[in-house]
Protein backbone atom coordinates (compact mmCIF):
# COMPACT_ATOMS: atom_id res chain seq x y z
CA UNK A 1 0.00 0.00 0.00
CA UNK A 2 1.43 3.61 -1.00
CA UNK A 3 0.70 6.09 1.41
CA UNK A 4 0.45 8.36 -1.12
CA UNK A 5 -2.52 6.69 -2.90
CA UNK A 6 -4.33 6.75 0.71
CA UNK A 7 -3.25 10.34 1.12
CA UNK A 8 -4.89 10.76 -2.50
CA UNK A 9 -7.89 8.71 -1.65
CA UNK A 10 -9.18 10.58 1.29
CA UNK A 11 -8.75 13.71 -0.08
CA UNK A 12 -10.64 12.47 -3.09
CA UNK A 13 -13.22 11.30 -1.23
CA UNK A 14 -13.17 15.11 0.45
CA UNK A 15 -13.93 16.63 -2.22
CA UNK A 16 -16.94 14.51 -3.56
CA UNK A 17 -18.20 14.85 -0.21
CA UNK A 18 -18.45 18.65 -0.30
CA UNK A 19 -19.73 19.11 -3.89
CA UNK A 20 -22.90 16.36 -3.23
CA UNK A 21 -23.36 17.92 0.22
CA UNK A 22 -22.11 21.47 0.03
CA UNK A 23 -22.90 22.18 3.44
CA UNK A 24 -22.63 19.18 5.99
CA UNK A 25 -23.65 19.11 9.58
CA UNK A 26 -21.95 17.73 12.36
CA UNK A 27 -22.67 18.01 16.31
CA UNK A 28 -20.99 21.91 17.57
CA UNK A 29 -19.06 20.56 20.55
CA UNK A 30 -18.40 23.87 22.62
CA UNK A 31 -14.98 22.85 24.35
CA UNK A 32 -13.56 22.04 21.38
CA UNK A 33 -11.81 24.76 19.14
CA UNK A 34 -12.39 22.85 16.08
CA UNK A 35 -11.10 25.05 13.06
CA UNK A 36 -13.43 23.15 10.78
CA UNK A 37 -16.19 24.87 12.05
CA UNK A 38 -17.69 26.92 9.99
CA UNK A 39 -21.48 28.44 10.42
CA UNK A 40 -23.57 27.38 13.36
CA UNK A 41 -26.97 26.28 13.14
CA UNK A 42 -29.10 26.13 15.70
CA UNK A 43 -28.45 24.73 19.22
CA UNK A 44 -26.38 21.52 18.31
CA UNK A 45 -25.40 22.01 14.74
CA UNK A 46 -22.38 23.56 12.72
CA UNK A 47 -21.80 23.42 9.34
CA UNK A 48 -18.41 22.38 9.05
CA UNK A 49 -15.75 22.31 6.12
CA UNK A 50 -12.65 19.75 5.81
CA UNK A 51 -8.89 21.13 6.65
CA UNK A 52 -5.79 19.79 5.67
CA UNK A 53 -3.86 19.57 8.81
CA UNK A 54 -0.55 21.61 9.15
CA UNK A 55 1.47 18.87 10.97
CA UNK A 56 0.19 15.46 10.68
CA UNK A 57 -0.55 13.69 13.82
CA UNK A 58 2.08 11.77 15.48
CA UNK A 59 1.46 8.71 16.46
CA UNK A 60 4.77 7.96 17.59
CA UNK A 61 4.12 8.00 21.38
CA UNK A 62 1.18 5.32 21.16
CA UNK A 63 3.08 3.19 18.77
CA UNK A 64 5.56 2.79 21.54
CA UNK A 65 3.29 2.27 24.18
CA UNK A 66 1.49 -0.02 22.77
CA UNK A 67 4.35 -1.93 20.92
CA UNK A 68 2.64 -1.61 17.51
CA UNK A 69 3.02 0.48 14.36
CA UNK A 70 -0.08 1.79 12.51
CA UNK A 71 -0.55 0.82 8.83
CA UNK A 72 0.69 3.87 7.33
CA UNK A 73 -2.93 3.91 5.44
CA UNK A 74 -4.87 4.27 8.78
CA UNK A 75 -2.11 7.35 9.75
CA UNK A 76 -2.92 8.94 6.51
CA UNK A 77 -6.75 8.62 7.02
CA UNK A 78 -6.72 9.64 10.49
CA UNK A 79 -3.67 11.89 10.56
CA UNK A 80 -3.45 14.63 7.69
CA UNK A 81 -7.32 15.88 7.91
CA UNK A 82 -9.21 17.61 10.27
CA UNK A 83 -13.30 16.68 9.16
CA UNK A 84 -16.26 15.82 10.36
CA UNK A 85 -17.24 12.08 10.03
CA UNK A 86 -18.18 11.28 6.87
CA UNK A 87 -21.86 9.50 5.90
CA UNK A 88 -21.01 6.64 2.79
CA UNK A 89 -22.17 4.21 0.84
CA UNK A 90 -19.51 1.36 -0.72
CA UNK A 91 -20.96 -0.21 -2.97
CA UNK A 92 -17.99 -2.50 -4.37
CA UNK A 93 -19.64 -3.74 -7.68
CA UNK A 94 -23.85 -4.47 -8.98
CA UNK A 95 -23.65 -7.92 -7.65
CA UNK A 96 -22.84 -6.67 -3.45
CA UNK A 97 -25.20 -5.53 -1.28
CA UNK A 98 -24.33 -1.55 -0.80
CA UNK A 99 -23.50 -0.66 2.74
CA UNK A 100 -23.63 2.39 4.22
CA UNK A 101 -21.88 3.72 7.25
CA UNK A 102 -20.07 6.53 9.38
CA UNK A 103 -16.53 7.15 8.49
CA UNK A 104 -14.88 8.47 11.38
CA UNK A 105 -12.92 11.41 11.12
CA UNK A 106 -11.10 13.60 14.01
CA UNK A 107 -12.61 17.33 14.10
CA UNK A 108 -9.83 18.98 15.81
CA UNK A 109 -6.72 18.53 18.34
CA UNK A 110 -9.03 17.33 21.07
CA UNK A 111 -11.09 14.42 18.92
CA UNK A 112 -7.95 12.86 17.33
CA UNK A 113 -6.99 12.25 21.16
CA UNK A 114 -10.63 10.82 21.69
CA UNK A 115 -10.21 8.73 18.66
CA UNK A 116 -6.65 7.49 19.95
CA UNK A 117 -8.14 6.74 23.19
CA UNK A 118 -10.56 4.83 21.62
CA UNK A 119 -8.55 2.98 19.45
CA UNK A 120 -6.10 2.17 21.83
CA UNK A 121 -9.01 0.49 23.55
CA UNK A 122 -10.16 -1.46 20.99
CA UNK A 123 -6.83 -3.03 20.14
CA UNK A 124 -6.20 -3.51 23.83
CA UNK A 125 -9.42 -5.87 23.68
CA UNK A 126 -8.03 -7.94 20.52
CA UNK A 127 -5.25 -8.53 22.62
CA UNK A 128 -7.17 -9.76 25.32
CA UNK A 129 -9.56 -11.94 22.87
CA UNK A 130 -5.78 -12.92 21.07
CA UNK A 131 -7.69 -11.71 17.55
CA UNK A 132 -5.25 -9.98 15.04
CA UNK A 133 -5.27 -6.12 15.76
CA UNK A 134 -7.50 -4.09 13.65
CA UNK A 135 -8.23 -0.34 13.49
CA UNK A 136 -11.83 0.40 13.20
CA UNK A 137 -12.74 3.51 10.77
CA UNK A 138 -16.20 3.49 10.76
CA UNK A 139 -19.71 2.34 11.98
CA UNK A 140 -22.60 0.49 9.95
CA UNK A 141 -25.94 2.52 9.71
CA UNK A 142 -27.68 0.08 10.73
CA UNK A 143 -25.57 -1.65 13.06
CA UNK A 144 -23.93 0.06 15.20
CA UNK A 145 -22.26 -2.85 16.75
CA UNK A 146 -21.13 -3.84 13.36
CA UNK A 147 -17.26 -1.88 12.41
CA UNK A 148 -15.93 -1.28 9.33
CA UNK A 149 -11.91 -1.50 10.08
CA UNK A 150 -8.33 -1.89 8.66
CA UNK A 151 -6.32 -5.41 9.78
CA UNK A 152 -3.49 -3.81 10.94
CA UNK A 153 -0.79 -6.19 8.98
CA UNK A 154 -2.36 -6.33 5.66
CA UNK A 155 -4.39 -3.36 5.47
CA UNK A 156 -7.32 -5.16 3.89
CA UNK A 157 -10.85 -3.58 4.99
CA UNK A 158 -13.30 -5.64 6.17
CA UNK A 159 -16.25 -5.37 8.60
CA UNK A 160 -16.10 -6.84 11.98
CA UNK A 161 -18.76 -7.59 14.75
CA UNK A 162 -17.44 -5.92 17.91
CA UNK A 163 -15.29 -8.11 19.55
CA UNK A 164 -15.46 -10.70 16.78
CA UNK A 165 -12.66 -11.42 13.98
CA UNK A 166 -13.27 -9.43 10.85
CA UNK A 167 -15.79 -11.76 8.53
CA UNK A 168 -16.32 -10.19 5.34
CA UNK A 169 -13.70 -8.43 2.96
CA UNK A 170 -14.68 -4.93 1.31
CA UNK A 171 -11.22 -4.65 -0.27
CA UNK A 172 -7.41 -5.42 -0.24
CA UNK A 173 -6.31 -1.93 1.10
CA UNK A 174 -7.97 2.26 2.09
CA UNK A 175 -7.62 3.60 -1.11
CA UNK A 176 -9.20 0.83 -3.26
CA UNK A 177 -11.89 1.14 0.03
CA UNK A 178 -12.33 4.78 -0.24
CA UNK A 179 -12.07 4.93 -4.22
CA UNK A 180 -15.48 2.56 -3.91
CA UNK A 181 -17.63 5.16 -0.99
CA UNK A 182 -19.66 7.84 -2.66
CA UNK A 183 -21.63 10.25 -0.09
CA UNK A 184 -24.83 9.32 1.01
CA UNK A 185 -27.21 12.12 1.33
CA UNK A 186 -29.45 10.57 4.59
CA UNK A 187 -29.22 11.03 8.22
CA UNK A 188 -26.18 12.80 9.43
CA UNK A 189 -25.55 14.98 6.54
Amino acid sequence: MNPVSTERAVSGLLERYIEVIPEPKTEWVEEWDAEIYQQRMGEEQVIWRPIRRDESQDFTALESALGISFHDSVKRLFGDWFSGDLSLIFTHDETTQPISFELLMPQCLEDADRLLQNLTGHILMKRKLKQPITIFIGILHEHDDCLVSVDNSTGEVALEWLGKLQHQTLAVDLATFLSHCQPYCGEND
